[in-house]
């Protein structure tokens, strides 16, 4: 049941990312075909890259698998220290993405009423990037570390 739903994740995120990074590439490739080969300026086309390029960097963050170094857990072994620092260390990313949920919250509500000036698009829509984004990066370090902590596959004790 969790790798089913862990896997679902992953496929909707890398589906969100690849949609963030093409509309990306065509708003790029529409304003320098706009510039230079029809001499039109698109001038919210930088503002809109922008924003879907901050959007894309966090959902892609959230997707991947986190540089470890693995010195001391592989030191550890497979005992009790070693569930100690794992939790410690699962414990410790959701917390400093919660503050940055709760700072990105603060943001929003500063930025409510500003608008970029070429799209005419509320200022907040770059900070839901944080709240999404780093809602999602806690949900996929959690499913991590439940993955991790799951025993191997084979019979239990009741099996033997």
């Amino acid at each position: 049941m969790l790798a089913s739903a862990t896997l679902w994740l992953r496929r909707l995120l890398d589906a969100a990312a690849a949609l963030l990074l093409a509309s990306v590439l065509a708003v790029t490739v529409a304003r320098v075909v706009a510039r230079y080969l029809l001499g039109v300026s698109m001038p919210w086309s930088e503002e809109l890259t922008r924003l879907l390029f901050v959007w894309l960097v966090l959902i892609g963050a959230s997707r991947t698998t986190h540089l470890r170094i693995d010195i001391l857990p592989e030191r550890l072994g497979r005992g009790g220290a070693r569930r100690v620092l794992e939790v410690a260390v699962a414990l410790l990313s959701v917390g400093l993405l919660g503050l940055l949920i709760w700072k990105a919250f603060g943001l929003i509500a500063l930025t409510v009423y500003d608008r970029y000036t070429a799209l005419d698009l509320s200022l907040q829509y770059l900070y839901w990037s944080l709240v999404i984004g780093g809602g999602l990066w806690i949900v996929t370090t959690l499913l991590a570390f439940l993955e991790r902590s799951r025993p191997p596959d084979g019979p239990g004790p009741a099996g033997r």
